[in-house]
Formats: C-alpha cells, sequence, structure tokens
C-alpha cells in the first residue's frame, strides 16, 4: 500500500511540473496521426484580426476518411 501511494505521489509531482513548465497556448500545428488506416488529428489556423481562426478536422478509420475545414468565430 505505501509503494502504491508513493507512485500516485511521484506521479502527482511529475504532472504538476509538466503542467507548471508548459507554454503558452497556441495555434495546434497541422499533423496528423494515422496507425492501420485509422486516426485523424485537428489543425488550426493563425488568428485573423477578427479573431476568428480556420479549424481543420481529420478523421480515418479503416482508411476511409477526409478532411473537413471550417471558420471558427469568437
Amino acid at each position: 500500500m505505501r509503494k502504491l501511494l508513493a507512485t500516485v505521489g511521484v506521479a502527482a509531482v511529475l504532472a504538476a511540473g509538466s503542467v507548471a513548465l508548459a507554454g503558452p497556448a497556441s495555434a495546434a500545428p497541422c499533423g496528423k496521426v494515422v496507425v492501420w488506416g485509422n486516426g485523424g488529428g485537428v489543425c488550426e489556423s493563425d488568428y485573423a484580426p477578427d479573431g476568428s481562426f480556420t479549424r481543420c478536422d481529420t478523421v480515418y478509420v479503416l482508411g476511409i476518411g477526409g478532411t473537413n475545414c471550417y471558420r471558427v468565430y469568437p
């Protein structure tokens, strides 16, 4: 039981440290992960002067899928 509590404590400290040291949020880079024909990803453009941006969602299931891009307004 003590080993379990120690392991959970170490994991919590590592998680808190990674959150504290994380950089500021920004638009996600374009990228996707497809493993054996399954997967996808999200791509966001930089912000426009009006605060809107373009987001593209990519999804593949068993090799069939595609990308859907749309404008997100504030």
